[in-house]
C-alpha cells in the first residue's frame, strides 16, 4: 500500500507540475541564431532558403485566400503566413506561435463557411516549415509539445469545420507533423553526436601528445640519472676520499677537494631537482625553491673559491621581481661566472645588477686569465650551451643580451629584462 501510495503521489506531482513545464518550454521565447557548421556553403545560405520559403509561403497563402477575399486581406495574409518562417531564425517558439495562429486563420479564411479542408493546402507546407526550423533547435521533450500543439489546433479547426469534412486531413497533418520533428530531432542528435565525436578525438589527440612528451621526459631522465648523476656521485665521493689517501695531505689540497666535493654535491641536488621536474606531470610536479637575486652574495662566493676575485655592485631599489625574471636573472649571472671559471681562471670578475623602472640591468666583465690566457670566445673550449641558454631565457622575457670581449682580453655579458608589471 506504501508503495502504491508513493507511486500515485508522485503521478500526480507530474501531472500538477506538467504545465509549468510546458509553459517554460514554449512560453520563453529567447533569440536563437539558426547555426551552419563550416563548410562548403556560406554562412548565410540557409537564411537565404528561409526567405525563399518565406516568400513562396507567403505567395501561396495570399492566392489561396484572394480566391474568397478581397485583395488586400490576400496581400495581409499573405505577408503573415511568410512572417513565421523568418521569425523562426531568431525566435524559435515565437514563430512556433505565430505559425499556429496563421495557419488557423488562414485556414479559416479559405473555407469561407463552406466545406474545405481542415488544415487550408497553403497552410501546411507553411506550418511543417515552422515545425522544422524551430524543432532543429528544440530538445525531445520539446518536440513532442510542438507536436500536441499542432494537433490541439487540428482539433480546434475540425471543430469549426461543417459537418461531413474528411478526418484524413487531420490524420496527414498528424502523420506528416510527426515524421517531420521526428526527422529533424534525429538529425540534430546526429549533429551533436558528430560534434562530441571531434571533441572527444581533439582530446584523445591532445592527450596522446600530452603522453608522448612525458614519456620522451622520463626517457630523458633515465639518461641523465644512468649517467650523468653517476658520474657526479663517484666524482664526490673520490674528492671526499682523496685527502686520506696521502699522509699528512696539504691544507691547501684538502680545501681543494673539498670544495670539488662541495660543487659536485650541490651538481647532483641541481640535476635531482631537475629529474623530478623531468618525471612529474606539470600539474603534480613540486618544484624545490627557486634560485633569485637574492642568492647572488652565495654564488659569488662560491666563484671565489675557485680563484676568481668577484665584486659585486647593486643599484637602484632592489625589490621583488617576477619569479621567471628573478630565476632567469640568477642563471645568466651564474652561466657568466661558469664561463669566466673555465676561460679566465683567476681572473677579476665584476658583477653589476641596477634595478630601474621598467626593466633589470645585468652585467657581468671579467678580465683576462691570470695566467696570462686571453679569452677570445665564451664558447671556446666548450659546446656553447651555455651561451644559448642565456639567449633563450633572454628571448623569453622579451630582453636583450649582448656578449662581446673587451678592450683588456677580457670578456662582457650584458643583459636587459623588461619588468612588464612596472609598465
Amino acid at each position: 500500500m506504501g508503495g502504491s501510495a508513493e507511486h500515485l503521489r508522485r503521478g500526480v506531482a507530474r501531472v500538477t507540475r506538467a504545465p509549468l513545464v510546458l509553459a517554460r518550454d514554449l512560453g520563453r521565447w529567447p533569440v536563437v541564431r539558426l547555426s551552419h557548421p563550416p563548410g562548403a556553403w556560406p554562412w548565410w545560405s540557409p537564411h537565404v532558403v528561409v526567405f525563399l520559403g518565406a516568400a513562396v509561403s507567403g505567395v501561396a497563402g495570399g492566392v489561396a485566400v484572394g480566391q474568397v477575399s478581397s485583395l488586400v486581406l490576400a496581400v495581409f495574409v499573405g505577408v503573415l503566413q511568410g512572417l513565421p518562417l523568418v521569425l523562426c531564425l531568431y525566435r524559435p517558439m515565437a514563430g512556433l506561435w505565430l505559425s499556429l495562429v496563421v495557419s488557423v486563420l488562414v485556414s479559416e479564411l479559405v473555407r469561407d463557411g463552406g466545406t474545405a479542408p481542415v488544415w487550408a493546402d497553403s497552410a501546411v507546407p507553411a506550418h511543417l516549415g515552422v515545425l522544422g526550423l524551430a524543432g532543429w533547435r528544440a530538445g525531445p521533450r520539446v518536440l513532442v509539445e510542438m507536436w500536441g500543439l499542432t494537433l490541439l489546433a487540428g482539433a480546434v479547426l475540425a471543430q469549426r469545420t461543417p459537418p461531413g469534412y474528411d478526418q484524413q486531413d487531420l490524420v496527414e497533418m498528424a502523420v506528416l507533423s510527426a515524421a517531420v520533428l521526428i526527422a529533424v530531432g534525429a538529425l540534430r542528435g546526429l549533429g551533436q553526436a558528430r560534434r562530441r565525436l571531434v571533441e572527444q578525438e581533439r582530446l584523445t589527440a591532445r592527450e596522446q601528445d600530452r603522453r608522448a612528451v612525458l614519456e620522451e621526459r622520463s626517457r630523458i631522465a633515465r639518461e641523465l640519472h644512468d649517467v650523468l648523476a653517476h658520474h657526479m656521485s663517484v666524482i664526490a665521493i673520490q674528492a671526499e676520499a682523496a685527502p686520506h689517501r696521502v699522509a699528512d695531505p696539504p691544507e691547501p689540497l684538502t680545501a681543494g677537494f673539498a670544495l670539488i666535493g662541495a660543487h659536485a654535491r650541490d651538481a647532483l641536488t641541481e640535476l635531482r631537482r631537475v629529474l623530478g621536474v623531468l618525471r612529474a606531470d606539470d600539474a603534480e610536479a613540486e618544484l624545490a625553491p627557486q634560485p633569485t637575486l637574492r642568492d647572488l652574495p652565495g654564488l659569488a662566493a662560491t666563484a671565489r673559491d675557485t680563484g676568481l676575485d668577484v665584486t659585486t655592485e647593486v643599484t637602484g631599489r632592489p625589490r621583488p621581481l617576477p619569479p621567471g625574471v628573478e630565476v632567469s636573472a640568477y642563471r645568466i649571472v651564474q652561466e657568466a661566472l661558469n664561463n669566466a671559471m673555465r676561460h679566465a681562471p683567476g681572473s677579476r670578475v665584476r658583477i653589476e645588477v641596477d634595478y630601474r623602472p621598467g626593466e633589470l640591468r645585468l652585467a657581468v666583465r671579467n678580465g683576462p686569465a691570470s695566467t696570462g690566457t686571453t679569452v677570445s670566445s665564451i664558447g671556446r673550449g666548450g659546446s656553447g650551451h651555455g651561451l644559448r641558454g642565456m639567449r633563450e631565457r633572454v628571448e623569453v622575457l622579451g630582453g636583450e643580451l649582448e656578449v662581446g670581449a673587451t678592450g683588456d682580453g677580457g670578456h662582457r655579458v650584458t643583459a636587459v629584462l623588461p619588468l612588464e608589471e612596472e609598465r
